[in-house]
């Protein structure tokens, strides 16, 4: 305990100091997705100091909290708080908790089920989200990139040695 207080006063000076001296701006409009990182952490602090299968239930929230704050941490700091592209990643956050509970509790085969489903959903948005910008073009391009690769290539059996 006296370790964890050690590396939350650590790190909550390195802000000060970033802030003070680095020119950087941590405002609270930046920094509140911590309050939801805080407790992500902690859940998963829960789990992984004492693990055991009974434990593994505080991974689900602590999985989707962790990826929410990283969601918002992106959305505050690289898009300005515009989540109209990234939505979809709401539906990342249930399924990582969920293969969390999967991979360190257990393994009930039956989670895989709301796992695959939720990321399948959310990448198909996503892809649907990123066609009309530029991520999109570039995306295209790159398929059709590999797609032509691949049927260009010449088959095993057509090569003479």
């Amino acid at each position: 305990m006296r370790q964890l207080l050690g590396y939350i006063l650590t790190g909550i000076g390195i802000l000060f100091v970033l802030a003070t001296y680095s020119g950087m701006e941590f405002g609270i409009d930046k920094l509140w997705p911590a309050f939801l990182l805080i407790p992500a952490i902690g859940f998963h602090l829960f789990y992984f100091l004492k693990p055991s299968p009974a434990r593994s239930g505080v991974l689900v929230p602590g999985g989707i909290l962790l990826v929410y704050a990283l969601l918002f941490f992106f959305s505050e700091i690289v898009l300005d708080g515009d989540m109209s592209k990234t939505w979809p990643i709401f539906l990342l956050g249930p399924a990582f908790g969920l293969w969390e509970l999967y991979y360190f509790g257990f393994r009930k085969i039956g989670l895989l089920i709301p796992i695959m489903l939720l990321t399948a959903i959310a990448f198909i948005f996503l892809a649907c989200s990123f066609l009309s910008t530029q991520i999109g073009g570039i995306f295209g391009v790159v398929l059709v990139a590999i797609g032509g690769s691949i049927l260009s290539r010449k088959k095993k059996h057509d090569y003479m040695f």
